[in-house]
């Protein structure tokens, strides 16, 4: 779907609902907020997204609270609950076994490797590639664990800036279809001469892509900076702060591989759900990608 200014507001109003997750959902307030009556606003996001906007918010708590439930073991229950929204712990045990198909104490043990593999599948592998639609086969295979230590080895925390974002939002893509949509968008902007080749380019994921099926992503997509306006494309602030980063060249390494041979084996830092995950990629003169790969984190 083609960006128009009406879905412009709509990315506005998700990221407002996203920074507020463990709020009280008012309907008939996001809706004025994007200028549209009740009515009108849920019918457009449901074209949008393919949801009704509290079951879009739902579905967004939910996998808030998942997340939260892997990486932040010292933090109850409950509290997780209140924090994205439930009104009572029984409404959210109810809501999350409906959506998980195991109860929160079970995800937390361990639980949500199994849905991660079994129920996402391959999509749990994927990361955030832009690949020309003549070389899909680093996407198309099959996800390898690295040598343990080889990408733990590689990563670095440092302190990122904000990054002005101006971005194209991709729904319901991912994989090979999703890398597609991204070259096709990079090649579009350089034919319209809004950036030149060698531009910097990110990817931007607000939650965990690994419980997140493919119906349900959300990835933007774009470059930085203040280029002259573009109703068409929205706009976003990176939030400066903490990231676990690593470098690549020649190569799509992916989240997992830093989920699983860095994150959950060291004891100083943990991830930062308030915050997305970054990928930065810009073609050499030599046509290859390059970039890093940002994960968010802070001090445990």
């Amino acid at each position: 779907m083609k960006p128009t200014s009406r879905v412009s507001r709509l990315y506005e109003v998700m990221d407002l609902m996203l920074d507020s997750v463990g709020d009280p959902l008012a309907l008939k307030n996001l809706a004025a907020s994007a200028s549209y009556s009740s009515f009108h606003f849920d019918r457009i996001f449901r074209e949008l997204t393919g949801f009704s906007a509290v079951e879009y918010q739902r579905k967004r708590r939910l996998r808030r609270a998942a997340h939260l439930l892997r990486h932040e073991p010292d933090v109850s229950v409950l509290r997780i609950a209140q924090d994205c929204g439930f009104p009572s712990n029984a409404a959210f045990a109810k809501a999350f076994k409906q959506q998980f198909a195991m109860s929160a104490k079970a995800w937390r043990e361990g639980g949500w490797r199994s849905y991660m593999d079994q129920q996402v599948g391959r999509e749990s592998d994927v990361s955030f590639f832009v690949a020309e639609p003549n070389n899909l086969a680093v996407i198309l295979a099959p996800y390898c664990p690295p040598e343990p230590g080889s990408v733990a080895a590689r990563i670095r925390v440092q302190a990122l800036p904000a990054i002005h974002l101006r971005y194209q939002r991709f729904f319901g893509q991912s994989g090979a279809a999703l890398s597609i949509a991204c070259n096709d968008f990079i090649c579009e902007r350089e034919r319209r001469g809004d950036t030149a080749p060698g531009t910097p380019w990110y990817g931007v994921f607000d939650e965990d892509p690994g419980f997140t099926g493919e119906r349900e992503y959300c990835y933007d997509f774009g470059f930085a900076g203040d280029s002259r306006p573009d109703p068409s494309l929205g706009t976003r602030t990176l939030p400066a702060g903490s990231y676990a980063c690593l470098d690549f060249a020649g190569e799509w390494p992916r989240f997992r591989s830093m989920y699983e041979d860095w994150l959950d084996r060291q004891e100083f830092w943990r991830l930062d759900s308030t915050r997305p995950h970054i990928q930065k990629v810009e073609r050499g003169l030599d046509g290859a990608w390059r970039g890093w790969l940002a994960l968010p984190v802070k001090k445990r």
